[in-house]
């Protein structure tokens, strides 16, 4: 039984195709969001608070993105397999 499940699992991450639309909107809402805070404090804008915009708030909070981006790429797969 769980070699069935196994192999079904397989087949269902190959099939998956991964879009990144919520790792995009999750990227650029971090981003945001640090360079908010930290441009009162520096009230100059430099490659130096861009940078430390995307890196500390742009990539962690993308990754919650990609992580929903596989779910609902797993969850269309698993329906269409379903439906066959």
């Amino acid at each position: 039984m769980s070699g069935k499940l196994t192999r079904e699992e397989e087949k269902i991450k190959e099939s998956i195709h991964i879009t990144y639309y919520f790792t995009i909107v999750f990227t650029a809402i971090g981003t945001i969001l640090v360079f908010c805070l930290l441009y009162p404090k520096i009230e100059k804008l430099n490659l130096f608070i861009i940078l430390l915009s995307t890196s500390a708030g742009g990539i962690p909070i993308g990754f919650i993105g990609v992580f929903i981006d596989y779910k609902v790429s797993e969850y269309k797969v698993e329906k269409r397999s379903f439906e066959q």
